[in-house]
């Protein structure tokens, strides 16, 4: 028994990894209109228009 709780915390760890490092973080959204920065993003403001 306590050896299926150990390999599912070891599968949720590695789930929660993967999809924290899989994610762009650092990045700029399109929302309601304009661009708004989510983490900092090393690239400028894009001037495409934002829909």
């Amino acid at each position: 028994m306590t050896k299926k709780i150990v390999i599912g915390f070891i599968v949720a760890i590695v789930i929660i990894l993967f999809l924290r490092f899989s994610t762009p973080e650092d990045t700029w959204l399109c929302q309601k209109g304009e661009w708004v920065k989510h983490g900092r993003p090393s690239a400028p403001q894009p001037t495409a228009i934002c829909q």
